[in-house]
């Protein structure tokens, strides 16, 4: 039901980590953790060289405490999946099974995109509801107000670039050829932080301190038999994304740190496999480079 939507209506758009009202054993900072982990899972961050702000003035945000299903336009009018006790729909009496097919004039039983219409409406009566509904075969009219929530204006600031030049910057890079010998192989970083690295680039400036490299292994087919391989190639279809590990990297001033796979070759069973264990990343070598 990914397509039915909770009739909450927001007069602009804002995270979901910063509607608390304060921040009481942390929870502002935990909700934002978990907001960016969101975003971060689905690339949604853009790329780690370059600083993301997001500011929003203060909004108001309209809740008239009803699922209402959105998925496509019906001219029967949009049907109430569920209420919330106590929220503003169930003061104005609207119920379970009724279908709305107006709001604050705005026709809901036509064919435009009736999601759009639904925010717009309340947004323009700031709040204030007059809904035609249909009960069976009757027609009823109900007023009343949405419920609101005061959002304060905000700013976040995601990698900020300012802070490379005041404590110094180095390098994360996986192009050099780390040696097999030692059971180490190429990577390739996918991520710092949570962003996105550019395509292209085996050289990746960071700040000075602590970073998150994700890392892909690219370990060599004919290093691997292959009843491993195809164990391998089982487990990245089905991880996908999950399949990359993360390497913490306390990054030095002028340091550039070099990325590599280590391959446990006493981890090589089915097993062991499957379950993602046959390597790590790590850092095979640092050398100094002048970082500007």
């Amino acid at each position: 039901m990914s397509a039915i939507r909770g009739f909450t209506l927001l007069a602009c758009l804002a995270f979901p980590g910063l509607l608390l009202a304060g921040d009481k054993d942390g929870q502002v900072e935990a909700e934002m953790d978990a907001t960016l982990l969101y975003l971060a899972e689905r690339d949604a961050l853009g790329s780690f060289d370059q600083p993301l702000t997001i500011s929003r003035p203060a909004q108001v945000r309209y809740e008239l405490g009803a699922v209402v299903d959105v998925r496509k336009p019906d001219p029967r009018g949009l049907e109430v999946l569920a209420i919330t006790p106590d929220g503003a729909a169930a003061r104005m009496g609207l119920k379970t099974g009724d279908r709305l097919v107006a709001i604050n004039d705005r026709r809901l039983d036509g064919q435009a995109a009736p999601a759009p219409l639904l925010l717009d409406a309340v947004r323009k009566g700031h709040g204030a509801v007059r809904l035609l509904a249909a009960r069976g075969k009757s027609r009823i009219q109900l007023t009343g107000q949405a419920d609101t929530t005061a959002i304060p204006a905000y700013q976040l600031t995601v990698g900020d670039a300012a802070s490379r030049h005041a404590s110094g910057c180095g390098y994360v890079s996986y192009s050099a050829m780390p040696p097999a010998s030692e059971g180490l192989f190429e990577s390739f970083i996918t991520r710092i932080d949570g962003r996105s690295t550019p395509a292209r680039i085996n050289l990746l400036r960071v700040p000075a301190g602590r970073h998150v490299l994700t890392v892909q292994e690219l370990i060599p087919e004919h290093r691997l038999s292959a009843s491993q391989n195809l164990q391998r190639r089982l487990m990245q279809r089905q991880s996908m994304a999950r399949a990359y590990k993360t390497l913490v990297v306390d990054i030095k001033p002028d340091t550039d740190y070099r990325v590599a796979t280590r391959l446990h070759k006493d981890r090589l069973d089915r097993g062991s496999i499957r379950a993602n264990e046959y390597w790590e990343p790590v850092v095979w070598e640092q050398r100094a480079i002048r970082c500007r």
